[in-house]
């Protein structure tokens, strides 16, 4: 079977636009987080109502803090102290769902045939596995042929939204990572053999260029930096429904095993399929065990402060953002529309703000 990743490519969209006051172009002005830069550039360029400059969530969160923005991009919930800094009461809106693909640059292996799972991953962003041809990843991997360099990790250098949520999402999966690197975070510290790059982007670029590496990065710009056939499928327990004949008699039996999945926004949507939504919204989809989901699944949010002057423009923003329209195209820009039930209590907050 062909493993190649499929996916549409993402849209062309302009990703320098400046950050300036409402009052100025008569927009509502957003910066932060670089995971969703692609489909806000595109939707603040088509409706005109909003302008957006991608320098990480940290960044963004600082932005909203100072007030220099009237909202923020962020993949990250708030630390205390960031919630602190702020001074009062934070909302969060989601508005796409995404997924962090796992880009390698391993000389020789294309085609998405590298396959890892949590743990392992765990091992190598903790530092436990230092080489391509570790024992764990051989086992994961018998029929390629891996080489004995050093793995060099490509992390983020700023604050991140995407940082936390793959941070987050290991912390679940491997006891190695959980006790060296701790739980998620927005500036982790990462342990190996480390070279820092700002911005999604900057990831995506520094494995493209690094033989030997291994990156973390949104789907969207693994793909827009030519990285689609670098992906890694990531290994996940599910449970499945198995057929079986005995005494000639066809039973159905549930069994439990290791499936690898790609990232598409088929796997991705899968992953959004939660039976309870909180109604604070900042809703956690990594590590999920649905079936036919991609577990490096996060959402990602516009962050707003009620009560402030440019809240008006910040709701035109949301509802452009929720509309049909500008949720219809996320697949092709490497993303997924929101679930039914989220987008519809995303809608009713986004009213009341």
């Amino acid at each position: 079977m062909n493993r190649t990743l499929r996916i549409a490519a993402v849209a062309a969209v302009g990703v320098g636009s400046l950050a300036v006051t409402a009052s100025a172009l008569g927009k509502s002005t957003g910066s932060g987080a670089s995971f969703p830069n692609v489909a806000y550039q595109k939707w603040c360029g088509e409706s005109g109502v909003c302008s957006y400059t991608s320098k990480g969530s940290s960044g963004g969160i600082r932005d909203l803090t100072n007030r220099t923005v009237d909202f923020a991009g962020s993949d990250a919930v708030l630390t205390s102290s960031q919630l602190a800094a702020i001074g009062g009461t934070v909302k969060y809106f989601p508005t796409l769902l995404g997924a962090i693909s796992v880009p390698v640059n391993i000389p020789g292996v294309t085609g998405n045939r590298m396959k890892l799972n949590g743990r392992t991953l765990g091992d190598i962003f903790s530092g436990t596995i230092t080489t391509w041809n570790a024992g764990a990843i051989r086992k994961l991997n018998p029929k390629l042929r891996l080489p004995a360099n050093p793995i060099t990790l490509c992390v983020r250098s700023d604050g991140s939204g995407t940082s936390y949520g793959f941070s987050n999402y290991l912390s679940k999966v491997s006891p190695s990572f959980r006790s060296k690197v701790g739980f998620g975070s927005q500036t982790p510290n990462w342990q190996g053999t480390i070279v820092k790059q700002p911005g999604n982007p900057g990831v995506a670029n520094c494995v493209k260029n690094t033989p030997n590496s291994i990156g973390y990065v949104d789907l969207a710009d693994s793909i827009r930096a030519g990285l689609q056939t670098n992906v890694t499928a990531i290994g996940k327990s599910e449970v499945v429904k198995q057929k079986v004949r005995r005494g000639g008699k066809t039973r159905t039996r549930t069994v439990r095993r290791t499936v690898y999945v790609l990232p598409s926004s088929r796997t991705i949507s899968a992953a959004g399929n939660v039976k309870t939504i909180k109604p604070t919204l900042d809703i956690d989809f990594s590590a999920s065990s649905a079936p036919g989901a991609y577990p490096i699944v996060i959402t990602t949010w516009v962050l707003a402060v009620p009560g402030r002057p440019g809240n008006p423009g910040v709701k035109n923003v949301l509802n452009y953002f929720y509309s049909r329209a500008a949720q219809a195209q996320l697949p092709s820009l490497g993303f997924a529309p929101l679930p039914a039930k989220l987008r519809t209590a995303a809608v009713r907050a986004a009213a009341a703000l």
